[in-house]
């Protein structure tokens, strides 16, 4: 009976110790990480290929066409511009080493 108990529990990603106390491990359903996999990699791959250089470009452009234009206001735009993607990248790379320290593996002690 009970090694059946601990059989389905680490299936279902929980830990029992001999105490019977344990940590409790999330654990995707099946199928769906490849999903999430999915999904994670064209959404890195439509930030660093498609959005960093656009929101680049598009404020270079502000600026030039603002000092050729004689807008000020456009030219401060386009450079505050260029100074938030690149700090928007800048977060893209600290963010996830942040969040796995404060998670860790995920498992929660119950």
């Amino acid at each position: 009976m009970i090694v059946q108990f601990v059989a389905e529990a680490m299936s279902a990603g929980v830990v029992v110790p001999a105490e019977g106390r344990g940590m409790v491990c999330p654990v995707a359903p099946a199928g769906a990480q490849v999903l999430v996999d999915e999904f994670l990699g064209w959404f890195s791959w439509a930030l660093v290929w498609v959005a960093f250089p656009a929101g680049i470009l598009a404020a270079v452009a502000a600026v030039i066409l603002g000092k050729v234009f004689s807008m000020p206001h456009v030219s401060k735009g386009g450079l505050i511009g260029v100074f938030v993607v690149l700090g928007a990248a800048l977060l893209y790379l600290v963010i996830p080493g942040i969040l796995s320290g404060f998670l860790g593996d995920g498992c929660v002690t119950r």
